[in-house]
Order: C-alpha cells, then structure tokens, then sequence
C-alpha cells in the first residue's frame, strides 16, 4: 500500500503541481524505482494537461495519472473512494494534486485527512505569508483530526520553493520565516530549498531530473528529492 502524499497550499503559483511531476519523475525513475500514481484533483488539471499532450507527442509515461476533475461532495464520494484506494493499494507513491483553496466538505477538507505527508510549498513574498499560514494552520488542524480519529501521524511540513540561491539576502528571509514557522507551531520543516521554476521548465511526464546536471545539484534538486524520500521512509 502506498504513502499519499500531498503538496498543498491555497495560494497560487507557488509550484504545488510542479513539485509533484518532479517528485513523481525522480520516484518512478533510478535510483529509486518506485511504482508511482497521480491523481490530479484540481479543476485546472494542470497535470493533466501537460500529461495528455505529451501522450500525444508520443511519449512513454513512467507512472500514471489519474484525472478526476469532478466534484467528490455528497453521494459521490463513493465513486472517488474507489479510485483513491485503489490506487493507493496499486502504488509504493501515490501524490494527489488538490485545488488551491480550503473548503469545507470538498477536494482539499476530504481528501487531507486520507494523507500520510501534506508538504506546504512557500516562495520568498511577502504576499505568501498570509495564505501559507492560514492553509497550514488547517493542515494542522487536520494533523491533529487524524491523530485523534485514526491514531496515526499525518506529517505537516513546509519548505521554501522558487527560490534565487543567488541572492543572499533572500536565502536569510525565507531561512527567518521557516524558523518561525517551526518554532511557533513546533513543527520540522524540509532544509533543502527548490530554485526558480526556469530550472525545471523542460520537465515533461518522464524527465527525470534527480542527480542531473551540476547547475541542477547547485540548486538543491537532488538533495531536495534525497530529503523527501527520506522523510517519507522514515
């Protein structure tokens, strides 16, 4: 059976979906060789576009993708419950791309609690810090929802994503706010940062780019996939 994993945030554009292909790619791929589902929950389909056209282009995935734009409220969660576990009983790593928003009864207040890892991406902008608190503070919500109710773990973990490791200054902000973040509501965060988005921009349904190109290990890729699949095993 398979750990579900979530990278959740309700503000857009800080990389929730591109965290997961690049995940999803360095799992299923050497040296890690996992079998490894996605299902794309969020009405953009974002994934899910991306997966079709390069389908169609004739490329060979190497995990599989599960699309599922439809609402799971009401009577309808039966058929989504299906889905998910069967792809979770089918899978070593199953991510679930979830909207970008919180929402009582639907996708993101269902399907967390169904997490083992929720991993809340954050950019170095002041105008992230207000909705990376908020969605983390119901992240943790529901951390202590399913200890309560399930008696397990659901790790809650923030990292620093889209980051210019150039700059000095901005690796002391993002390093400043994520020590809060973990002092505040004790909690551990990853320490490998991901760089800017224009470093993975030729990332398709099996580009593996763990252990690439040394400006790629400059960037913390390798060591940023090494620290969560270690967080995830352990």
């Amino acid at each position: 059976m398979g750990k579900v994993i979530i990278f959740g945030n309700q503000k857009g554009g800080v990389g929730k979906s591109t965290c997961t292909l690049l995940a999803a790619n360095a799992f299923a791929s050497e040296p890690f060789n996992l079998k490894v589902k996605v299902i794309d929950l969020d009405e953009q389909q974002t994934i899910g576009v991306l997966y079709e056209g390069e389908l169609e282009r004739g490329t060979e995935p190497i995990w599989e993708l599960i699309s599922y734009p439809e609402s799971i409220t009401g009577g309808k969660i039966h058929k989504f419950l299906k889905i998910f576990n069967k792809a979770m009983e089918e899978s070593d790593v199953l991510f679930v791309d979830l909207p970008g928003y919180l929402d009582e009864g639907g996708k993101t207040d269902t399907v967390s609690p169904m997490a083992d890892f929720i991993f809340i991406p954050f950019t170095p902008s002041d105008k992230d810090t207000y909705s990376t608190e908020t969605y983390l503070l119901a992240m943790l919500e529901k951390k202590k929802q399913v200890f309560e109710e399930q008696e397990r773990e659901l790790g809650v973990i923030p990292f620093v994503n889209k980051i210019d490791t150039r700059i000095k200054s901005q690796i002391g902000y993002v390093k400043n706010i994520l020590s809060s973040i973990e002092s505040l509501h004790e909690i551990d965060g990853m320490k490998n940062m991901l760089g800017l988005y224009k470093d993975h921009a030729n990332a398709g349904i099996d580009t593996n780019m763990y252990g690439g190109r040394r400006e790629m290990k400059e960037k913390n890729l390798t060591k940023w996939i090494n620290e969560l699949h270690h967080m995830i095993n352990s």
